[in-house]
């Protein structure tokens, strides 16, 4: 093996290894029965291929839907949701799951508001006035849905939910076409270094 062919040889097994530790803490096809949720499915998930694939087709559906998913105000529906996200849509569950982790107990509340602000944003712009949301209001209403006590705020929350998850959808979109563009780029630059590698050794083999 020439000294170029081992430089791409040595590139290629540095990036399975780097690939293999961001998966550590995700579902794979070996570890998917630990997850409390999962492990329902697991049978199911093993057999379809797809679900582990990091095809550019298998991939991007992944990261656009993992983006938004993990913007919507379904904390704690998450998981589930990804599972039969990757189903419906054929795509890579790792990266769907992985992606669900953007928001959490630190960053939910941030996340929310954020796409609430956008929501009502967009909705000015067709002349839909929504009232502002306090961080305050914010809690109350947070507070009142995990207790159940709605109440006369119904409305007000259904209002709120529509609003975030409009806001939700146009900043998942944005950060999945970010996404998907950077992978696609990876994915481009990988394979062209495989294919590289791949006719090096076919040549000298031929020689």
């Amino acid at each position: 093996m020439t000294v170029e062919e081992s430089d791409l040889e040595a590139t290629k097994w540095r990036r399975i290894r780097r690939v293999k530790k961001w998966l550590r803490p995700l579902p794979r096809r070996a570890t998917i029965h630990r997850y409390p949720i999962l492990k329902f499915f697991a049978e199911s998930a093993r057999k379809r291929i797809y679900l582990w694939s990091f095809r550019v087709e298998n991939a991007v559906p992944a990261i656009y839907a993992g983006c938004i998913l993990s913007l919507l105000p379904l904390y704690g529906l998450q998981i589930v949701g990804a599972f039969l996200l990757a189903i419906w849509l054929r795509a890579n569950l790792p990266i769907l799951v992985g992606l669900q982790f953007i928001s959490n107990p630190i960053t939910v509340i941030p996340i929310w508001f954020a796409a609430y602000r956008v929501g009502r944003t967009c909705l000015g712009l067709f002349g839909i006035e929504v009232d502002r949301l306090t961080r305050a209001e914010v809690r109350i209403l947070l507070d009142n849905f995990i207790h159940g006590a709605w109440g006369e705020k119904f409305t007000q929350l259904f209002i709120v939910f529509s609003v975030t998850s409009l806001g939700a959808l146009i900043l998942g979109s944005f950060f999945g076409l970010l996404g998907s563009i950077f992978y696609r780029i990876v994915a481009n630059r990988t394979a062209a270094s495989y294919t590289l590698l791949r006719d090096k050794i076919h040549q000298r083999k031929t020689k």
